[in-house]
């Protein structure tokens, strides 16, 4: 009987997990199911509260304008804020997905492995006993 040893290329881990995108939302992340309908939420950014515009007269007006561009000013550094941290939250995620898969195609080889072991050593019997004959 011809040993066949089955190995699971990294191209092949590669390729799998690249298509996993196409085929999503069957994962869990922390024992929760990826959904389509999820909700991302920003926790190190707080959004500039909106200033009011009173309409009493020039000064009044004055003052509004100044306020709105502060407020544009302090909407643009929010955006800055949530883009860093979902930028670095998409990456964590990705590598988290990634790792995961890794782990259990790496546990899938190592199963392969323990069974053509076992099967090889059942192998060995057999010869062991029929060379007794």
């Amino acid at each position: 009987m011809a040993r066949q040893n089955t190995v699971l290329s990294p191209l092949v881990c590669a390729l799998v997990l690249a298509v996993l995108p196409a085929t999503a939302f069957a994962g869990k992340v922390n024992g929760e199911k990826i959904k389509p309908e999820m909700k991302y939420k920003v926790t190190a950014c707080e959004r500039p509260k909106k200033p009011k515009v009173k309409g009493g007269g020039e000064d009044d007006y004055q003052n509004a304008v100044l306020a709105y561009e502060a407020y544009s000013l302090a909407q643009q550094s929010f955006a800055d804020c949530v883009e860093r941290e979902a930028g670095g939250d998409l990456r964590t995620l990705q590598n988290v997905v990634f790792n995961g898969g890794q782990e259990e195609i790496a546990k899938s080889q190592r199963d392969i492995d323990a069974l053509k072991a076992d099967l090889d050593a059942f192998r060995a019997k057999l010869e062991g006993a029929a060379r007794k004959k």
